[in-house]
């Protein structure tokens, strides 16, 4: 049975969103992931493989440089079952992202917040509210992009105001779930 389907018969939605999100770092050591500590939290799920979400490597690393100093948290994470945590270990550093490039073992988290895709992102308020779901930004090359979501998002988020931007429909790899 969907744990999350069987979990959320029982707990109210603000108890499961508000949670601490486990992730496993790259030594295979557990981390909890406290969305109260920011004013944002932003899920980002990738893969080491579809093509889709390696065209983005340029922009996350203008997401991490864009938030650093800030109350927000960018938590990269991979979903797909079909991925080693060693691959992604060394895809993180052959990338060399800034932030930490996490494993979610069994799609716990992709499921959690109903994640498909890579690229496909989530951000989260301080209350563990989700604020936004879908795609990064507007177009699948950088030079098109017109709607910047990702920011514009957080940017609500850290004034205070509603998120404004609509979700865009993410687009890339479908996760590859454990069976």
């Amino acid at each position: 049975m969907n744990r999350r389907l069987f979990l959320g018969g029982f707990l109210p939605s603000q108890l499961w969103s508000a949670s601490p999100i486990r992730l496993s770092r790259p030594d295979g050591l557990p981390e909890y992931v406290d969305v109260k500590q920011y004013r944002a939290t932003v899920l980002l799920f990738l893969s080491n493989i579809c093509p889709i979400s390696n065209a983005y490597q340029d922009r996350i690393h203008a997401l991490a440089k864009h938030f650093a100093g800030q109350p927000v948290r960018l938590l990269l994470i991979n979903s797909n079952d079909n991925e080693s945590a060693a691959e992604t270990l060394r895809y993180a550093n052959d990338v060399k992202f800034s932030v930490p490039f996490f494993k979610d073992w069994r799609n716990t988290v992709a499921d959690r917040f109903g994640v498909t895709l890579t690229p496909e992102v989530v951000i989260l308020d301080s209350n563990g509210a989700s604020r936004y779901h879908g795609a990064i930004d507007d177009a699948r090359n950088a030079a098109r992009v017109k709607v910047e979501a990702v920011k514009l998002a957080v940017a609500d988020l850290l004034a205070n105001r509603p998120v404004s931007v609509k979700p865009i429909r993410a687009f890339g790899c479908a996760i590859k779930k454990v069976s």
